[in-house]
C-alpha cells in the first residue's frame, strides 16, 4: 500500500495529549570495535539486550577482519521516531556531522505507523532522499498482537462481550459487564499515545470499534463525531502508562484497584503468567485488534557509513536465525520469520491463545498506517 504524504494526518485529531518515556537500556559486554547502535521501541528492549550478548561473544567481524559489536538502547516509539528527526534536522541544518555517535545505525519502532510517521518526517526534511526504507523493505524481527489483559476472574466477563470498547463507552463496574464478575469498579489503563506504539493502536482500535468502521474507513469526520464515546472510554482510564512492559508489570505489582484491565502486547500477559505466582492473567482478544511488527529498520543515510551498513546487515541476519528468534519466543513475542516454533509459552498455561486472530494480526499494520497518514 503506498501511501499519500499530502493527506491529512489524523493522529492530531485523535486529542493525543498524553505523557510518557522509556527507560534506556545498556549492554557493554564484548564491546571492542566498530559499534553498532541500536535504538529500539520498548517491547524489543529485552531482546535485542540478551541477542547482543550472545552476538556479542561470538565476537563478529566484517569482510575485511574488523570487529564490531551491537549496543541497544530503548525508548518508546514515539520518542524513537522523535530523537531520529530531531538528529536529522540538525544534520540538515550543520549543527551535527554524521560521524556523530548520537546517531544510531538501525532503528525499530513496535509497530508499522511509527515506521510510516518515521518515513513522513524524514521525508519532510530531505525530500526525495528515501533515506528511511519502506515498511515492506524493512525485515520483521518479530511481532506481538494486542490485547486486553485481566485476571482470570475478570476475563470470563470480559470474553461475553460481542465488543469491549463498546461496551466499556457505558459500563461503570465490571458487574455491569457480566453479573458473574466481581464487584470491582472498571480501572482502564493503557500507555500514553504520543510516545507509545501500543497507546496509539489502542486509542485507534477504540474509534474504529465505537464507528463500526475498518480503520482504513475512518475520517477526521468520524473522530470528530465519535470523541464522546471515546471521552467515555477514557474516563475509565486512571493512568497512562509509561512503557508497555512497565505497565503491565505495574498491574500485577498492584492488583484489580490499580488496574483490572490493560491494553497491552500478548508477550506482556505471558511474562506476567511468567513472574507471578498468586494471580492467573489472561489476554482477551478484541475483535478490533491489531499486530504490532517490529522490524530492523537500516537508513540509506549520511550517518551510516559502508562499515555501519555492512555491520548492520550482519546484525538483521543474525537478529532473524533460528537461534535468535529462540530469544524471541522465550520471552512472549512471536517471531518474525517463518519455521521457528512459538514454544511453551504460547499456551493456555500462560493465559495466551497461539491460533486467536492469526490472520487479522497479520493483515491490519497498513490499516493503521493508513489511519495515521491517509492513502
Amino acid at each position: 500500500m503506498k501511501i499519500n504524504w499530502q493527506k491529512i494526518s489524523l493522529i492530531p485529531s485523535l486529542g493525543l495529549l498524553f505523557l510518557g518515556a522509556c527507560t534506556p537500556a545498556n549492554n557493554s559486554s564484548n564491546t571492542s570495535g566498530l559499534e553498532v547502535k541500536f535504538l529500539v521501541g520498548s517491547a524489543l528492549e529485552k531482546f535485542c539486550n540478551q541477542a547482543a550478548t550472545q552476538l556479542n561473544q561470538q565476537k563478529p567481524k566484517l569482510d575485511n577482519g574488523k570487529s564490531f559489536y551491537l549496543k541497544c538502547e530503548a525508548k518508546g516509539s514515539g520518542d524513537v521516531v522523535k530523537d531520529i528527526v530531531s538528529l536529522s534536522q540538525k544534520l540538515k541544518n550543520g549543527t551535527i556531522q554524521p560521524d556523530s555517535p548520537k546517531f544510531p545505525t538501525l532503528i525499530s519502532v513496535d509497530g508499522e505507523i511509527y515506521h510510516s510517521q518515521l518515513l513522513y518526517q524524514i521525508n519532510q526534511i530531505y525530500p526525495g532522499q528515501n533515506y528511511i526504507p519502506q515498511i515492506t523493505d524493512a525485515p520483521l524481527l518479530a511481532n506481538s498482537p494486542m490485547v486486553f489483559m485481566a485476571s482470570q476472574e475478570i476475563a470470563a466477563g470480559l470474553r461475553k462481550q460481542p465488543d469491549i470498547y463498546r461496551s466499556l463507552v457505558s459500563a461503570k463496574t465490571h458487574q455491569d459487564l457480566d453479573p458473574n464478575s466481581p464487584q470491582l469498579p472498571i480501572h482502564y489503563v493503557h500507555t500514553a499515545p504520543t510516545r507509545s506504539n501500543s497507546g496509539l493502536q489502542t486509542l485507534v482500535a477504540q474509534f474504529a470499534s465505537v464507528a463500526n468502521k475498518r480503520p482504513e474507513q475512518l475520517t477526521v469526520a468520524n473522530v470528530k463525531q465519535y470523541q464522546p464515546q471515546i471521552q467515555k472510554i477514557q474516563s475509565k482510564v486512571t493512568r497512562y502508562g509509561v512503557s508497555t512492559s512497565s505497565l503491565a508489570e505495574d498491574m500485577v505489582k498492584n492488583g484489580p484497584f490499580w488496574a483490572s484491565i490493560a491494553s497491552v502486547y500478548e508477550s506482556s500477559v505471558i511474562e506476567a503468567n511468567t513472574a507471578n505466582t498468586q494471580t492467573r492473567y489472561e489476554a482477551i482478544y478484541p475483535s478490533s485488534t491489531f499486530t504490532s511488527n517490529m522490524r530492523a529498520i537500516l537508513p540509506t543515510a549520511p550517518w551510516v557509513s559502508e562499515e555501519e551498513k555492512e555491520a548492520a546487515e550482519k546484525v538483521i541476519e543474525y537478529l532473524r536465525s533460528p537461534a535468535a528468534q529462540k530469544i524471541l519466543t522465550d520471552l512472549g513475542l512471536r517471531p518474525g520469520i517463518p519455521g521457528v516454533s512459538l514454544g511453551a509459552k504460547f499456551s493456555s498455561q500462560y493465559g495466551v491463545d497461539p491460533n486467536a486472530n492469526e490472520s487479522k494480526h497479520s493483515a491490519v499494520s497498513y490499516q493503521l498506517s493508513a489511519i495515521a497518514f491517509g492513502v
